[in-house]
This record gives C-alpha cells, structure tokens and sequence, in this order.
C-alpha cells in the first residue's frame, strides 16, 4: 500500500556561541527543498512545525538522504553549517518520528580580500519530526480524459473507465504501473491497474473534498429538473413513465456511447448518472428520451455534471437523490 510520508521542521535549539539571531534553515530531502526563516536568540529554541518536503512510498521501511544547511543571514557575510545524513523511516509507525541534527555554525568575518577572522562557533540542534498516513487520492478531471480514466482490472485483464473524483487507495507502484483499488463506484473494492505518466509519477490526484450529498427534484407534468436554485427543460417517454417517489442518483458506471454526439456542447455528454440501482434509467443530457430522464439543454449539462460529479451520499454507491414529483 502507498503512504504518504510528510517531512516537517519541528523544532530549533541554538546553543554555543552567539553569531546572531536572523537564521536560515535550509532542508533538502527526496529533491525537494525547504526554506524556512526565523529570529532565534542564543540558548533558545522555537517550535515551528513547517511542512518541508512530501512524497509517497510502497515500501515498509524506508531511507533516505536528508541536507541541513543554517545559515546566520548577515548583510556582508553569512554564516554557514551543513550537514547531511540519512534517516530511516518505518513506515508502519503510526506516531511522529523525530531526528535530530546537530549543525556547527562558525562566525565567519572578513577584514582584507580573502582574509577571514571569527571564533565564535554556534551550536543549531535541528529536530525533524516525519509523519506517515495512508493519503486519499483521486481520478482526475481533465479535458483530455473527459472525465474518465481508462484502467485494468487485475482479475480478467479487463479494459474498464472509472468516472472523475473517484476515490482510490494505491496498493504498490511496480514496472511502471500503480496498482490500486476503488473505494466507490461499479468497482468498489476490485484490484485494477494504471500506466504511470511519462514522467514516472502518478496520474491521481489528492486534495479533493467530496461534497455532500445532491438533492434534484423532477416534474412529470412540467417535465423540468430542479437542481439547487436552478430548473431545466428535460425529458421522459410516455411509454415509459416514472413513478413518484425518491431514488438514488448512482456515481457514473461507464462511459455512455450515446453521449458522443453532444459532446462539441457538452464535452462530458458520455457521464450518464443512473437513477436507482437496478435497471437502465439515467439522468443524462440529449435531445430525446427514450425511457431516461433527459436534460435537453445540452449546453447547460457542465452545469448538473458539476453539481454530481464530486457529490456523495455517503453508501460508497450514490451522488445524491432524485425527488420525482408530478
């Protein structure tokens, strides 16, 4: 299962010497490279909890290279202290783990062209603080997928798409390909695969937050959709008539071939949302029904797209209900 791994600067002590209080610290780990600025007085310490690198891993323990620079910022000359080693994280730890490093910052002073004078040494301990969590990440929305990731799902080998914004938890990273499992939708819990991009990193994405549940409301009579504070011309058949009464809107299932016509209007035209869980009724965008309930103003499908697409209900399965009124 991959983790994420959150490298923070959690605490500064400076002791020795007095070199002065405008300190620099500089943390480089994994490629990336945190800056963080700080007024700290000799025989002091500061709390400071500032996030300085993250990145995901697939193994159970895991090493890596980790530079410390402090510098004593001054107007003419700097004073410099690095130091490097490597830390060993256990990724199965469930409480922070802390490193401590301990850097020696020499005054530094200059009276002639390359003649440099200074005893005063400083002594910066620079405690890190490395927090391990299982991070949600998510399927991406994106002109070029229109909403929907092509996957394969490990027990047949079977070419499926997931919809955007599902909910996914990556397993392990291995020959170029992410393996992970839905958490939502028609492939709740099922093994499934995807390429990496070209760059070697993931095409999920995090930092999504689902929002709660939608309630829209169809008018047999009127035939118009309430979504929000917003109505739609929509759609039925009169061989098909729907019944009063309210039914789940399910998370999309598959891209629908009957959307691609509209899609130069509705580039999202093939999401099609199944009204209930059983048989083959979809809130959709078209030009006519035959059995659905179709929004015909294709033009304003994003509208609705958006309101469901990142809605959940909260049973894994649904974006909300349909209030079906005469």
């Amino acid at each position: 299962m991959v983790k994420a791994i959150v490298l923070k600067l959690a605490k500064i002590k400076y002791g020795g010497k007095s070199i002065g209080d405008d300190i620099r610290v500089e943390i480089e780990a994994m490629g990336q490279i945190a800056t963080i600025d700080k007024k700290i007085k000799i025989n002091t310490g500061a709390e400071i909890n500032r996030e300085a690198a993250r990145f995901l891993i697939d193994q159970k323990s895991f090493k890596t290279g980790v530079k410390i620079t402090v510098i004593e910022k001054d107007l003419l000359f700097n004073d410099v202290g690095i130091v490097e080693k490597n830390i060993k994280i256990d990724v199965e730890q469930g409480k922070p783990q802390e490193f401590s490093f301990e850097i020696q910052v020499r005054e530094n002073r200059s009276v002639l062209l390359n003649k440099f004078w200074g005893k005063a040494v400083a002594v910066f301990e620079v405690i890190l603080a490395v927090e391990v969590f299982e991070m949600a990440q998510y399927v991406p929305d994106n002109d070029d997928n229109k909403g929907w990731l092509n996957i394969i799902l490990e027990s047949d080998k079977t070419f499926v798409s997931i919809p955007a914004y599902t909910k996914i938890k990556t397993e392990k990273i291995e020959k170029k390909r992410e393996y992970f499992i839905p958490l939502e939708g028609a492939y709740r819990g099922k093994l499934a695969t995807v390429k990496l991009t070209d760059d070697g990193t993931s095409q999920f994405i995090s930092g999504i937050v689902h929002k709660p549940m939608a309630h829209a409301q169809y008018s047999i009579s009127q035939k118009i959709l309430s979504l929000g504070d917003k109505k739609y011309k929509a759609a039925d058949h009169p061989d098909s008539p729907w019944k009063k009464g309210l039914y789940d809107i399910e998370i999309p299932d598959y891209p629908h071939q009957g959307g691609a016509r509209y899609q130069k209007d509705a580039p999202r035209a093939k999401t099609w949302f199944r009204v209930g869980h059983s048989g083959a009724r979809y809130l959709h965008t078209g030009m006519q029904s035959l059995g659905c309930l179709t929004v015909v103003e294709v033009s304003r499908w994003a509208e609705i797209y958006n309101a469901l697409i990142k809605a959940r209900k909260g049973d894994s399965a649904s974006v909300g209900v349909l209030e079906v009124i005469d």
